[in-house]
């Protein structure tokens, strides 16, 4: 009787999507009280933004125009509002959060972005907060810089792979944010992170000036990832 070859057990399949993550402390998605009482002013606001000394502006979503010239209320205003990327959807965590504003003159709105790429400002400022109506957030800088909008430049950055659930994606575009950064930030950051990026328009219309930062992973301290802060630096 021939001896019984051995069952081959296939090796498993390295996973090429990230699944879809509820919200650990939400996780059927209801807006949270803070959001309904914020809601009664315009049902369009689903989070709200903080940057030490920067920003407190309340964040809007309906597609991406209506917001270009009328304020979070739905008035019209030059200075626009800060909103949420159309494509995004709340209804679970989703792995990239993407805001535009306009570059104000005045620094308003996303014009004191560009203090970002100055490394003493950085150091002191390396962590912003975006609150949405299902949970909150904070969030530390690793990327600054300026994309430019064609796919073929070297400056490039996809969002549209960054906003994906496939592994391979998220990984190169995570690898674009970093190698357009005027800044080297030693903070790790992989494609299962949470990802948060605002972004607005410079004087050349082919390009946007970007601010990159990933959620504090749970178990991490802040303290700890200013001491990472520290030895960041210029890149020339």
């Amino acid at each position: 009787t021939p001896t019984p070859k051995p069952t081959l057990i296939p090796e498993a399949t390295p996973q090429k999507f990230l699944p879809d993550i509820r919200y650990p402390q939400n996780a059927r998605a209801n807006v949270r009280s803070r959001f309904q009482k914020i809601q009664r002013q315009n049902k369009d606001i689903i989070g709200w933004l903080t940057i030490d000394g920067m920003l407190d502006e309340a964040v809007v979503q309906r597609d991406n125009s209506y917001y270009l010239r009328r304020d979070y209320r739905g008035y019209h205003n030059v200075n626009g509002a800060i909103f949420l990327d159309e494509s995004c959807d709340l209804k679970t965590r989703p792995y990239t959060l993407l805001l535009y504003g306009h570059n104000m003159k005045t620094g308003e709105m996303f014009g004191s972005l560009r203090n970002y790429e100055n490394i003493v400002y950085y150091k002191k400022n390396p962590f912003i907060t975006f609150d949405t109506a299902y949970e909150d957030g904070r969030y530390v800088v690793f990327s600054v810089g300026i994309t430019r909008q064609m796919a073929y430049d070297r400056k490039f950055v996809d969002f549209v792979k960054l906003s994906s659930n496939r592994l391979a994606w998220r990984e190169e575009a995570i690898q674009s944010l970093r190698k357009i950064s005027v800044l080297s930030v030693p903070i790790e950051v992989n494609a299962e992170d949470q990802l948060l990026l605002l972004v607005t328009c410079v004087d050349d219309s082919a390009e946007r000036r970007l601010v990159a930062a990933r959620r504090i992973r749970e178990g991490e301290t802040e303290e700890e990832l200013l001491r990472q802060v520290k030895n960041s630096f210029v890149i020339k």
